[in-house]
């Protein structure tokens, strides 16, 4: 699909539509206009335009790590059961999920975000961070 921008000639009227073509564009126009165009004639001007820019918004992202924890004692079941402790190393401020991935990885290259990975180290927004990991970055923050 392509972006047309819609010029009723008459009316003055103009609008930018998504369309398959200037036709399917008009039509939408139309549609959407409705009784204001109605009656007004039917001299159209179409141009096809680039897709308008959608606005984006810095999130703060939240980089984790694990701590483990092992020793050959029953406690840990003599190194066969180590205790992983997640916690937040740092935050990221980026757009996008990705565009964080990667300046984490600038900061500490050892980093991996691989979502099927295991060692995979996990990255959370503002709204996904979990209760357990917002109460220790908030108490030593």
């Amino acid at each position: 699909m392509n972006h047309f921008q819609v010029t009723h000639d008459n009316t003055g009227l103009v609008g930018t539509f998504e369309a398959y073509g200037r036709t399917d564009a008009v039509y939408a126009a139309a549609k959407e206009w409705g009784n204001q165009v109605r009656g007004q004639g039917s001299e159209w001007t179409v141009v096809k335009v680039k897709k308008p820019a959608e606005p984006r918004i810095m999130q703060t992202y939240y980089v984790c790590g694990v701590r483990r924890e092992n020793d050959n004692t029953a406690e840990f079941g003599y190194g066969d059961y180590p205790r992983h402790t997640p916690y937040v190393a740092f935050t990221v401020e980026a757009e996008t999920r990705r565009l964080a991935c990667n300046k984490a990885r600038k900061v500490n290259p050892r980093y991996s975000f691989d979502q099927n990975s295991v060692n995979s180290n996990p990255i959370y927004t503002t709204a996904d961070l979990p209760n357990y990991l917002r109460e220790e970055w908030e108490v030593t923050a």
